[in-house]
């Protein structure tokens, strides 16, 4: 090889070595966050009194909607999915609301909504951090409880890895996003994500209260993951899985029944004389 070929060899491992993580995260980024802009609607449509609240996410303006309840019911945090906007989960707020008691405090992301900023891992956890400091703000006295469903479930267990909660509801979350991409049958996939959103080895570091939700027939996220999230979560004061039968993956709350609501009021009353230290 001449010293010419070596050098332009040298070059590409180079450039290739300096553009991965930016292809990665493109890649990453095309196939994991489906934003919407703007907002469709907002809980007014449902008859639902709210609040407009806006967030400092390290820098990103983000959005987020208050809906109060009971005013000894808890509070809960809600982070959403990978797609959609908090304006397309209201009728699971207005349920929550109304089933439960609780107020919800709906954290959008970056990038989705009216938020600024784009979607990232870091971006968020910092809108998770940015909304949990608000909530314990409006919360006073009453507890505290982090949820989240599917990508929001991976924000709400970062959360509470790193700030004291009375709760942590997962639902259809998964466990690692290498895992998933794993889980795809693409060749090598595990490798070509950018973001790790490493539940199974974050929910080990929980000492909350834990409840996993997950559907039997969830055809986006495996079953099995649950179960492995359940085993993983050595810390937590107490947990519980409540399998779905019959809920696919973005269903579970309709499909469930009252069997699903058990599940929550029964998990909101065992917190209810105890705290998190």
């Amino acid at each position: 090889m001449t010293v010419r070929r070596a050098l332009a060899s040298a070059l590409i491992l180079v450039l290739i070595w300096y553009l991965s993580p930016m292809v990665f995260r493109r890649f990453t980024d095309s196939v994991l966050f489906y934003p919407e802009q703007g907002q469709w609607r907002t809980p007014a449509a449902l008859g639902l009194s709210f609040e407009e609240v806006w967030l400092d996410a390290s820098g990103d303006r983000v959005q987020a909607w208050w809906v109060a309840g009971e005013a000894t019911g808890a509070v809960i945090v809600m982070f959403h999915g990978n797609a959609g906007t908090i304006a397309d989960r209201l009728e699971n707020v207005a349920a929550l609301v109304s089933r439960l008691g609780v107020s919800v405090f709906q954290v959008e992301y970056p990038g989705y909504g009216d938020s600024g900023g784009r979607p990232s891992e870091q971006s968020l956890y910092a809108a998770g951090e940015a909304g949990l400091r608000e909530a314990r703000r409006r919360a006073g006295d009453r507890k505290l409880v982090v949820f989240g469903r599917s990508l929001g479930g991976a924000v709400a267990i970062d959360v509470a890895t790193r700030h004291s909660v009375d709760g942590l509801i997962a639902e259809s979350t998964f466990t690692s996003l290498p895992d998933m991409a794993a889980s795809s049958g693409i060749p090598l996939a595990r490798y070509l994500v950018a973001y790790r959103f490493d539940c199974l080895a974050k929910i080990g570091q929980v000492g909350a209260p834990l409840l996993l939700l997950h559907g039997n027939r969830d055809e986006v996220v495996p079953y099995p993951m649950a179960a492995r999230l359940f085993e993983a979560a050595a810390r937590a004061s107490r947990k519980s899985l409540h399998t779905v039968e019959g809920g696919a993956h973005n269903d579970t709350w309709v499909v469930g029944g009252e069997a699903y609501w058990k599940a929550w009021s029964e998990f909101l009353r065992s917190i209810a004389d105890t705290r998190e230290p």
